[in-house]
């Protein structure tokens, strides 16, 4: 077993103030640590100019739910500066008259804006410590998108220096400023090889947030698909233990589709920029309240004023801005929850035309998303349009169809077109007379892809929501899949079901029939789909009963010579691991297989039943995803456990803190 301890692998970095407590794919619900309290992310910091309090601190967050806020270092420091002032007696929780967590920006944007600021990178970080800062950010360099790429790499070379000199300045502060908590900037413009290895060098240094920066203009100009690319960048090259702050993406349209690629953390000046302007925040966009003939938000602000009492109300505005705003982060909250983050971020792309191309966009890194993307979900797979079709969880079916799973027959394929579900029990009576006459395979052309019959009920197919009319791209990428994986199946004929026709032409196949066992069929294809080739062989040996369901009549237990191997579960169709079936496994399967390694120190933990966690992890199998069942085992690949994995391997020997993997059962000793 290959692992950390022969240092075959990169030392772990982490985020000491971090923590996944829930996750969809790369989106997570975290818990960020900081010395004046915990935050919930995803999450909305309002950014709070301190010469100028539109809003108070503490009426956001009792009011609106926010639990950190975010003020600009630099004002304060010019401030400080022209006033003769020290902040050495006075905090910047002081200044805001707010006792909650307080980020504090360093002029990077300003930066942007005016082309220079009158700060070093180490005079502004020591001056956010001094100020009590929760966060403090560093001061990069701002890559603007029409920077060519030397010049790009140029930025980057200068922000990582101006990181590394951060990070001096946090080790330098820290017996006398505790919980100092650092935020290092990725840079790099549009040129995806550079936002990597800004993002790459950054996770190897002792910062708590990885901030992606110089974004702002592309969301001002609506280049969201050149946000995508950036962050997409940004986020291959971070370590996954690292918070992910998304600067100056303040307005709610954004948020679900950032969060969807793993960002944590969003700051918004556009409240109250909106506001001064007359211009209402919505989750489709902006509007100005004079071009409002009716009242169409249901927050209070809106509830409790006309459209007449809103104009030249700037407060009120601003307050609408952050209702929206803070209500758009909360269904992002719950869809994560919920395992629905997809279908939201479908629908809200499909406000704007720039949106859908940055929705798009995703397609290019399907491959990259599917190592995050859980093995299935407790809800079903709604279709909201043609992008449905390349979600990762989508992906990987037809790609694990290709990679792990083998026909029972393949002389003759008679294909179904996508009917009722489950497909098996729809088609019964089609298949008896299919198999009166010949021993066939039979298939089903789904609006996703090629479904095997016995994989009918495996997620997603069985769980999926479509149309009964489906569009053109949706019909044509179908038939695409469909090829694709018939060309390497290996089935002497195959033809298309149409009633008596077909069967007129299969009679001209007849021969002796051969019966096959569904049910069996079911498990053992599931088993290889689930676990890789030879899983079924490994399980199944000896004599098998299947014990099935009174109610509905599925495959509930699989007994294998006389041992209790696997559990089908009922919302996904796959298989729960039992403990003698994961001892097959261990015997069958080579490491890394299936494996999670953990430290010889803790395993007997995990012998009692205990869950695994990150830190304790010494490896895990590259071909783990979160969802996945798992066996537990020492470095000398001895099984001490079997449970289910929270994280994939990327993640575990990342994280420092929080759950691993859930232990179903321990093997005592």
């Amino acid at each position: 077993m290959r692992g950390r301890a022969q240092g075959l692998y990169p030392p772990r970095r982490w985020s000491r103030v971090f923590e996944v407590i829930d996750r969809d794919g790369l989106a997570r619900l975290g818990l960020l640590e900081t010395r004046h309290g915990v935050v919930q992310t995803p999450t909305l910091m309002p950014v709070v100019n301190p010469n100028k309090i539109l809003i108070p601190p503490a009426d956001m967050a009792e009011k609106f739910g926010a639990e950190i806020v975010i003020t600009n270092a630099y004002i304060l420091y010019q401030t400080a500066k022209k006033e003769g002032k020290s902040f050495e007696d006075l905090t910047v929780h002081d200044v805001l008259e707010y006792e909650g967590p307080i980020m504090t920006d360093s002029g990077a944007f300003q930066q942007h804006v005016y082309g220079d600021v009158e700060v070093t990178n180490r005079e502004i970080v020591e001056f956010q410590a001094l100020l009590g800062s929760d966060l403090a950010t560093m001061l990069d360099v701002f890559s603007e998108p029409e920077h060519s790429r030397p010049r790009a790499a140029a930025d980057v070379d200068e922000t990582l220096r101006r990181a590394a000199e951060a990070v001096q300045v946090k080790e330098e502060m820290s017996s006398v400023e505790a919980g100092f908590a650092l935020v290092g900037a990725v840079q790099g413009g549009l040129h995806p090889e550079e936002r990597t290895r800004c993002a790459q060098e950054l996770s190897k240094l002792d910062v708590d947030v990885a901030a992606i920066g110089g974004v702002v203009p592309l969301m001002e100009q609506y280049r969201f698909r050149d946000l995508v690319r950036v962050i997409a960048a940004s986020k291959q090259g971070l370590s996954p233990a690292l918070p992910v702050h998304l600067f100056g993406a303040g307005h709610p349209m954004t948020f679900a589709l950032a969060v969807l690629l793993g960002c944590d953390l969003f700051d918004s000046a556009s409240y109250a920029k909106y506001a001064r302007a007359g211009r209402m925040m919505f989750i489709d966009g902006t509007r100005h309240v004079s071009e409002l003939a009716y009242v169409n938000c249901e927050c209070p602000v809106c509830t409790d004023h006309d459209l007449a009492e809103l104009k030249g109300d700037e407060k009120a505005i601003a307050e609408h801005n952050l209702f929206v705003s803070f209500a758009e982060i909360g269904r992002v909250q719950q869809a994560i929850r919920a395992g629905e983050l997809w279908e939201l971020v479908e629908r809200r792309c499909r406000a704007h035309p720039a949106l859908l191309d940055g929705l798009k966009e995703i397609r290019r890194y399907a491959q990259w998303l599917e190592r995050f993307e859980p093995a299935s979900r407790h809800t079903a797979l709604f279709y909201t349009g043609p992008e449905t079709m390349y979600r990762p969880i989508l992906a990987r079916f037809r790609s694990r169809l290709q990679e792990r799973y083998s026909p029972p027959r393949t002389r003759t394929l008679v294909m179904f077109p996508e009917g009722g579900k489950p497909y098996m029990a729809r088609r019964a009576k089609e298949i008896a007379q299919v198999e009166a006459v010949c021993n066939a395979h039979f298939l089903v052309k789904s609006a996703f892809g090629p479904v095997p019959i016995e994989l009918d009920e495996m997620y997603p197919h069985s769980q999926s929501l479509v149309p009964d009319q489906l569009d053109l791209e949706v019909m044509e990428a179908s038939e695409v899949f469909a090829r694709h994986y018939l060309a390497g199946a290996g089935y002497e004929f195959g033809i298309l079901w149409e009633g008596d026709a077909t069967l007129a032409e299969l009679e001209k196949r007849r021969e002796a029939p051969e019966p096959i066992d569904w049910n069996l069929q079911r498990v053992r294809a599931t088993a290889e789909m689930q676990f890789g080739r030879g899983a079924a062989d490994a399980l199944l040996a000896g004599d098998v009963e299947l014990v099935r369901s009174k109610n509905t009549g599925r495959i509930r237990n699989v007994i294998a010579g006389g041992r209790h191997v696997l559990s089908m579960r009922a919302h996904d169709g796959m298989f729960t691991l039992r403990l003698e079936g994961a001892k097959l496994l261990h015997r069958a399967f080579r490491g890394p297989a299936l494996r999670v390694v953990v430290d010889p120190e803790t395993a007997e933990f995990n012998r009692a039943g205990k869950n695994v966690f990150a830190k304790f992890v010494v490896d895990a199998d590259p071909e783990l995803r979160p969802g996945d069942e798992i066996l537990v085992v020492d470095p000398e690949d001895r099984l001490v456990a079997v449970g289910q994995a929270f994280l994939n391997r990327e993640e575990m020997l990342a994280f420092k803190r929080g759950l691993a993997a859930k232990v179903r059962e321990g093997l005592p000793a």
